[in-house]
């Protein structure tokens, strides 16, 4: 997915929210705002817009003067989640089809995100329908045909807490299929409230999943970064879960029949792209 003109609203937004997380002073964040506009106007537009999102950043973060403005916000959350880890454990295995539930918990995490136009979200509410309602787009099946012959399963992490729920999905595919290997992909380094590889570690999910730094930071995962051991195991997946709207606005422009999408829809930019509603629930095989 390429840049839209909306797009340019967002890169600003999330400038002064992630300016406005480390300080009040409206100079220092118009000057944020200043850069950024700079950086837009000689931007790529035949790009995805995770893509972009690394300048744009970098240039935040130079300007503030911090390497990770969300880094507290990231621990919030994650605590926040790992607090309810054990009861939503015990669901799922009380559950008819634990996979299904626990890919929905995991879905219904992606809601967790700073780095998109939704100024509020409730944890609870989106758990409660996604659970209740489903999916709106539902290729669980054939994962599930997949998963029967799969040696090797990837899933790229998007946002801290959620990967807290992606951790109980992993465990979950994982008891169920213990000969498959499972690995995570995380974020090169600090990104919006992206997991990192000290993310990934702080709540665990090197017990359920070898965790794979990528090369760059940025908000979506694009393959030709990937280097060494990341491009090995991205080579040979049989099975890869892309989580989050950032990813899939990078890899809904490779056509890759491994790759399952899984997130909330944000913006309008992507229910326009899809189709479909905003905050509709996505887990669909990449077939675009």
């Amino acid at each position: 997915m390429k840049i839209y003109p909306e797009c340019y609203n967002c890169f600003i937004s999330q400038a002064i929210r992630s300016s406005r997380i480390y300080t009040s002073d409206n100079k220092k964040i118009l000057e944020v705002v200043q850069r950024v506009i700079r950086v837009l106007t000689d931007i790529n537009h035949s790009l995805p817009p995770p893509l972009i999102s690394e300048n744009v950043y970098k240039t935040i973060t130079k300007t503030l003067g911090i390497d990770d403005p969300y880094k507290e916000i990231k621990k919030k959350y994650n605590d926040l989640v790992l607090e309810r880890e054990k009861p939503f454990k015990t669901r799922i295995k009380e559950s008819k089809d634990p996979i299904a539930y626990a890919m929905k918990l995991s879905l219904a995490g992606n809601i967790i995100d700073f780095g998109s136009q939704i100024k509020k979200f409730n944890i609870e509410e989106t758990i409660n329908d996604t659970l209740k309602n489903g999916f709106d787009k539902d290729d669980m099946q054939s994962f599930k045909k997949e998963l029967d012959k799969a040696k090797t399963l990837v899933l790229i992490a998007d946002n801290a807490g959620e990967v807290v729920f992606d951790k109980i999905l992993l465990e979950t595919i994982k008891t169920l299929y213990p000969n498959l290997k499972i690995y995570c992909f995380v974020r090169g380094g600090p990104i919006i409230n992206d997991v990192t590889p000290d993310d990934a570690k702080y709540i665990g999910m090197d017990k359920a999943a070898e965790i794979v730094k990528t090369q760059k930071a940025i908000p979506g995962f694009w393959p030709e970064f990937c280097k060494n051991n990341c491009k090995e195991i991205w080579n040979s997946a049989d099975i890869i879960i892309s989580k989050g709207q950032g990813n899939f606005e990078t890899l809904s422009e490779i056509k890759d029949k491994r790759i399952y999408f899984l997130f909330i829809v944000k913006c309008m930019v992507v229910a326009n792209f899809l189709n479909l509603k905003k905050y509709s629930k996505i887990f669909m095989k990449n077939v675009l």
